[in-house]
C-alpha cells in the first residue's frame, strides 16, 4: 500500500514538473519571448536582438551553473555571484545598445518590477482557496 501511494505521488509529481516546464517553454523560447517583450519598448535592430539573445543565454547558463554548485558554496557567496553575473549582463547589454535604448531599456526593467510586485501583493491579500 505505501508503495503504491509513493509511485502515485512520484507519478503526480512528475506530470506537475513536466506542465509547469511547459508552461514555460525551453530556455530559447523563454529568451525569445524576453527579446520579443523588450523590443515592444525599446527600438532595436535585429542584430542587436541576436546579441541580446546571446547575452540573456549565457547569463542563464551561468546562472544554472550556480544554482548546480550552491550546495558547496554559503548562502551569502552565491548571492555575491549571481549579482556579478547580473552585472556583467547589464554591462554587456549597455555596451551594446545606444544611451537612449539602454535608458529605454532601464525603464522598461523598473516597470516590470513594478508589475511584479503588484502581482505578488496581489496573490498575498488572496484567501487561501
Amino acid at each position: 500500500m505505501k508503495t503504491t501511494i509513493f509511485i502515485l505521488a512520484t507519478l503526480l509529481a512528475v506530470a506537475a514538473a513536466d506542465a509547469t516546464a511547459q508552461t514555460r517553454g525551453t530556455p530559447a523560447e523563454m529568451i525569445q519571448k524576453r527579446v520579443d517583450n523588450i523590443r515592444k519598448e525599446v527600438t532595436i535592430t535585429d542584430d542587436q536582438a541576436k546579441k541580446l539573445s546571446a547575452i540573456f543565454l549565457e547569463t542563464m547558463n551561468k546562472r544554472d551553473e550556480l544554482f548546480a554548485s550552491r550546495g558547496t558554496d554559503g548562502r551569502e557567496a552565491a548571492r555575491e555571484k549571481l549579482a556579478k553575473v547580473k552585472e556583467d549582463e547589464e554591462a554587456k547589454i549597455k555596451k551594446l545598445l545606444t544611451a537612449d535604448q539602454f535608458k529605454a531599456y532601464t525603464a522598461y526593467l523598473e516597470k516590470q518590477r513594478k508589475e511584479a510586485e503588484e502581482r505578488s501583493r496581489a496573490q498575498q491579500r488572496q484567501p487561501p482557496g
